[in-house]
């Protein structure tokens, strides 16, 4: 393994710490590549500029104009391994990690891509091809089972139409240990689909749940209310279903200001 690709697998596995990033691109700019290495100081900066109340809007304005000059220069390069499914906004303290794609892009490509950046936010755009022979072919149950969800911390399903039973096999991945945020909204999860969720431990250290418009009724939404595994939520949204008051002030009562739609 090269030096190049141990900063990677470092950052790779710890995909929250600032700092290899911060030597990785110390390297860059020591071994002839010092404008990628410019690019990750400036966004991590810029990234940690929003955690400060007093923040130096000339400074920021500076970081900004230098990320998008940089990125002029160099998305071609940059952004090439991961198109057409990566943009500009995919950068996240200076690597991919946002990707949009279709579920069959996403079983095809995503094991390499997981090598070559901290991918962690997934949104898939849609869950089925067309095949001239068997007609519509749905790959719902490979992504939902493809122990690479394993790595993402942030998944974005909404509006794919799924079901309870579609969710059968998420809910038996063994580790989803890393995810934060899940979104599912405008589904059809039903009441049935949120106990499901609302049982799962491997969501324990979920932080945002969107499950608006699901056709959730009051039986899932007392499961989501009462389920002893959404301890961490800090959002929760799951208005745009048939809630009655009394089982919405359950909402209310468990998750406080998380509920938030």
């Amino acid at each position: 393994m090269t030096e190049a690709e141990t900063f990677l697998a470092a950052i790779i596995a710890q995909p929250d710490d600032d700092t290899v990033r911060l030597v990785y691109a110390d390297w860059l700019a020591e071994n002839g590549q010092p404008d990628r290495g410019e690019f990750i100081r400036a966004e991590i900066e810029l990234a940690q500029s929003l955690l400060h109340e007093e923040i130096d809007e000339r400074r920021r304005r500076v970081l900004l104009d230098r990320r998008a000059a940089l990125l002029k220069r160099h998305k071609a390069v940059w952004l090439a391994p991961f198109l057409p499914f990566a943009r500009e906004d995919s950068f996240e303290r200076g690597f991919v990690q946002a990707l949009e794609v279709p579920a069959r892009d996403f079983l095809d490509s995503a094991g390499t891509w997981f090598e070559q950046t901290p991918l962690t936010r997934v949104k898939v755009t849609e869950l089925h091809t067309w095949n001239p022979v068997h007609g519509r072919v749905s790959h719902t149950a490979e992504v939902l089972g493809s122990p690479l969800l394993a790595r993402v911390t942030a998944l974005d399903l909404d509006g794919r139409g799924l079901t309870a039973t579609d969710l059968m096999p998420f809910a038996a991945q063994p580790d989803l240990s890393r995810l934060r945020e899940l979104s599912l909204a405008y589904n059809g999860l039903r009441s049935e689909g949120a106990t499901l969720l609302a049982s799962m431990p491997q969501l324990a250290h979920l932080e945002s749940l969107d499950l608006r418009s699901n056709g959730i009724t009051d039986p899932g939404a007392r499961a989501v209310a009462l389920g002893a595994h959404f301890g961490a939520l800090k959002e929760l949204r799951i208005s745009k279903n048939s809630i009655r008051n009394r089982t919405w002030a359950m909402l209310e009562e468990r998750f406080d200001y998380a509920l938030v739609g």
